[in-house]
């Protein structure tokens, strides 16, 4: 599941259908051991009146997501993202239960900047739900025990939480170089 949350390459495949994602524009990754921040873009492909009117989710949806991820290795991944409408935190809490199984646990949280939101506010929380479920819907399709033979851009967060698993609970410099 962490390697899912922080491949920043599987927004614009896994999560396409519901945002219209494009792709991802990778910003910035800060490295601080056990605690990191990631920060990239996710251009949005254009909607049509007739898909807004059939999915008016839609309309929340800005022409570009710009996302800022902060991570709490090992279990605590809180999204910041801001829309017309106001700014949102997800707080995704991991607990491990088996060594194949882990409980998700989604708290958001809205500031709104228009009275919309308070409207809206569960289209938010539908967002949640089925981002959620799309995750576990790839996790066991994409992320195969065995060795990696390319190296695809974006790859940083996963290397964060690869490097992290190896050393926990100790913290290891980061090595850039690679």
């Amino acid at each position: 599941m962490l390697l899912n949350m922080h491949d920043y390459n599987h927004q614009n495949g896994t999560h396409r259908p519901l945002f219209k994602i494009e792709e991802v524009q990778f910003e910035k990754f800060i490295d601080n051991g056990h605690q990191s921040h990631a920060f990239y873009d996710m251009p949005t492909a254009r909607t049509s009146f007739r898909e807004k009117i059939s999915n008016p989710d839609l309309m929340l949806l800005p022409k570009v997501l710009k996302a800022h991820l902060e991570n709490y290795f090992p279990s605590l991944i809180i999204f910041h993202g801001e829309t017309a409408f106001g700014k949102v935190a997800q707080c995704h809490l991991f607990i491990p239960e088996y060594q194949m199984r882990t409980r998700t646990y989604v708290l958001m949280f809205g500031q709104a900047k228009h009275p919309a939101f308070k409207v809206l506010g569960n289209k938010f929380l539908n967002f949640a739900r089925v981002v959620v479920e799309q995750d576990a819907d790839i996790l066991g399709k994409i992320y195969p025990n065995t060795p990696q033979k390319i190296k695809l851009n974006n790859e940083v967060g996963m290397d964060w939480v690869r490097r992290n698993f190896a050393s926990f609970p100790e913290t290891v410099e980061p090595n850039f170089s690679k």
